[in-house]
């Protein structure tokens, strides 16, 4: 596939189990509730992109992005240090000086500021700022990812790319000192997603990269809010093999996303509890944009049954959950 959005401007809504080429945005039908087609300009400053890579061990997480929101960009990149509870991180707007190539299996996802000199690609992360640097390889075939786009509100979609988990090879500098970062002590997970979305979004999110006491490797993507009309993108991967999960519910306190949480899925696949160790969040309430935003690190516990399966315990595995509202 070279492009994702068709000749007559329609898309082929679903999961791929291949490469999409080019998200041409540009070219899709894209009209009002009414039917009225947007302009040109309306279609560029409209369309979202995001690129996430987050690290995790058992010594310390960090995560890295580039967002792109049509007429702002933003950049973050945080470290956690798991034994100390110490977080360090950059975050960085500015109307320019950020990109994200339309491609999600060849990614090319750069924002470069005096704060924040990030790069994203299918090669690896570069990343540096005034108090840690991280610069990993991806140095292995990576699980099956999921590719999944689905409808958005009426007349707009959201596309996603995730994988998990990446094996990495690199260094982390944090204040000075360099340590050496190798998979399977060291993994990573990727997030490519972008789309036309609604007005007033949220989302519930989760994902881990590990390696099971049983030696087998873990990755699991799970959301809520997104991606949910006719398919979704929630998915686990064992030792390779992904299963697909239905519909998640997350049960956690709005006003206190520090406390616990549970989270569920409708077809009894999925019983973890998440308990988490540091976090960061912004908010940002503009006259005709906001944003606020909760990422937070720590742990999953809990089992996940494949149908048919043994269910597989899963014990203290690292990972990320995430509370988000926008308005775009």
């Amino acid at each position: 596939m070279d492009s994702l959005i068709r000749e007559d401007g329609t898309l082929p809504y679903g999961y791929h189990h291949r490469p999409v080429g080019k998200l041409n945005f540009l070219d899709f039908d894209l009209r009002s509730a009414f039917g009225r087609r947007r302009s040109f300009l309306y279609k560029r400053l409209k369309f979202n992109r995001f690129n996430f890579v987050g690290f995790m061990s058992d010594s310390f997480m960090a995560g890295v992005a580039v967002v792109d929101l049509g007429l702002i960009k933003n950049g973050f990149a945080y470290h956690l240090d798991r034994a100390t509870g110490v977080l360090t991180e950059t975050s960085v707007l500015t109307p320019f000086k950020a990109t994200i190539r339309p491609t999600p299996d060849t990614p090319l996802s750069r924002i470069k500021t005096p704060a924040l000199d990030l790069t994203i690609s299918e090669d690896g992360v570069d990343c540096r700022t005034d108090r840690f640097s991280i610069k990993a390889a991806f140095t292995a075939p990576h699980p099956a990812p999921l590719r999944v786009v689905s409808r958005t509100g009426y007349r707009g979609w959201t596309y996603t790319d995730k994988r998990a988990p990446v094996q990495i090879s690199g260094t982390l500098t944090v204040d000075g000192t360099q340590t050496k970062i190798t998979s399977p002590q060291v993994l990573a997970l990727t997030d490519w997603s972008a789309g036309y979305m609604r007005r007033n979004t949220f989302w519930s999110w989760a994902s881990s990269a590990a390696v099971l006491a049983d030696g087998r490797s873990f990755g699991m993507n799970l959301a809520a809010g997104v991606n949910e009309t006719g398919f979704t993108e929630n998915m686990v991967w064992i030792d390779g093999t992904p299963t697909h999960i239905g519909p998640v519910h997350f049960d956690y306190k709005q006003n206190n996303t520090t406390a616990p949480w549970r989270i569920t899925s409708m077809d009894g696949i999925i019983d973890l509890a998440f308990t988490p160790e540091g976090h960061r969040e912004e908010k940002v309430n503009a006259l005709v944009m906001g944003s606020l935003f909760t990422q937070l690190c720590g742990r999953f516990t809990g089992t996940v049954t494949p149908p048919g399966r043994t269910p597989v315990t899963v014990t203290d595995a690292p990972g990320f959950c995430e509370d988000h509202f926008a308005r775009w």
